[in-house]
């Protein structure tokens, strides 16, 4: 069983890479929900990255589940909105790009 890391196991400046070792930048911000890394080489936005998404958090380092490119396909340019997205279907798509449970996703229920 992976570990479930928090908000806790995270703090500015720390340097994240992908599982295949590239660095994608520097955690921005931390929130309940998700961390940011601002854009750079590999990111061309602003990426709010899941906690789901840590592989490994050591000292100064996240290590993610992902490979550079698989970060990079991934829609995380908005923050996850768990409270508040009235129906509205960019959001409750991001929502489950983050691993946000969505009731009314009927490909994978719970």
């Amino acid at each position: 069983m992976m570990p479930a890391f928090t908000q806790q196991n995270i703090h500015k400046h720390m340097t994240v890479y992908s599982s295949d070792n590239s660095k994608l930048g520097h955690v921005g911000d931390v929130y309940e929900d998700s961390f940011l890394v601002h854009k750079g080489f590999i990111f061309t936005k602003d990426s709010y990255i899941p906690y789901s998404a840590i592989e490994q958090v050591d000292k100064d380092t996240v290590r993610l589940t992902f490979s550079a490119d698989e970060a990079a396909a991934k829609e995380w340019h908005k923050r996850p909105d768990y409270e508040d997205h009235l129906g509205d279907p960019t959001q409750l798509f991001y929502d489950r790009g983050h691993g946000v449970h969505d009731p009314f996703d009927e490909t994978n229920p719970e």
